[in-house]
């Protein structure tokens, strides 16, 4: 029963996961956890996050925990947290040995320090990754070949922090997003050749980015390359860009069944 309970709980944690919009970093962190035992007494264990979020932690190394629901608190250092069991891997699944917890006090942020850390880590955007090399009909439909395909963005924003000695603050819409860059239109110009910080809101997620303006006019935007993806970003970002392919594969394929079909002449 309690396997049952327990596969049922991982199962909607999975589901819920590909739409919650809180971002969650891969990092090992050690922690102390402390547990009540059946007479209720406190005891203590070690275990390590494999990825946390500003509310939450996925856990492994965590032998005390028998059932979704149970309370801990939670350790780092000077902070600490109740935390609730939210599921526990099967034993039969990849998630095997690990843990979701969420904290339960609703104006306590868990790993503050870490996260703020974490935020101004930018790693670099490499130009050999094969994620966005997919079927060019999926996304992006202006008929150009790129090597890493564009895919069109509804309701996308993004902000762009122009550096040097006179910092400007701009905001647009995105319009187009791969792996290796964006194209964004804006109410002015800004220069080839000039560095920008950007933050891209795509489907309720934030991303950071570094990059240069490689092309600009008012009538198409800024073609912008990236750079630099901030820590924990690129994972996101390849989440996205999957999902754009496949919706744009799928408004293509509900276009082609919508189109009339040739009348067969009469025998």
């Amino acid at each position: 029963m309690l396997g049952i309970r327990n596969q049922a709980v991982t199962h909607n944690l999975l589901k819920q996961s590909i739409d919650r919009t809180e971002k969650r970093i891969s990092v090992a962190l050690p922690v102390r956890v402390t547990y009540f035992d059946e007479d209720t007494k406190p005891r203590l264990e070690m275990a390590c996050t494999y990825d946390i979020s500003a509310h939450g932690a996925r856990v492994t190394g965590l032998r005390c925990v028998k059932e979704a629901g149970e309370i801990l608190v939670v350790e780092r250092g000077r902070s600490k947290a109740y935390c609730r069991v939210v599921w526990i891997g099967e034993s039969t699944s990849h998630l095997r040995g690990q843990v979701g917890i969420q904290c339960v006090e609703a104006e306590k942020t868990l790993w503050t320090a870490e996260l703020w850390d974490m935020a101004q880590v930018y790693d670099t955007v490499g130009r050999d990754s094969t994620l966005c090399r997919m079927d060019s009909s999926a996304g992006n439909q202006s008929g150009n070949r790129r090597r890493f395909q564009r895919f069109l963005t509804e309701g996308g924003a993004a902000e762009l922090l122009q550096k040097g000695s006179t910092a400007s603050h701009l905001e647009g819409a995105l319009k187009d997003v791969s792996e290796l860059g964006c194209l964004v239109t804006t109410q002015s110009l800004i220069l080839p050749g000039t560095d920008l910080k950007l933050v891209l809101s795509v489907a309720n997620y934030d991303l950071g980015v570094k990059g240069q303006v490689r092309h600009a006019a008012l009538d198409v935007g800024l073609g912008i390359e990236f750079r630099e993806i901030r820590k924990g970003d690129r994972a996101i970002l390849q989440y996205l860009l999957k999902k754009l392919a496949e919706h744009g594969k799928a408004a293509k394929n509900k276009k082609e069944k919508q189109k009339p079909r040739s009348a067969t002449a009469p025998r």
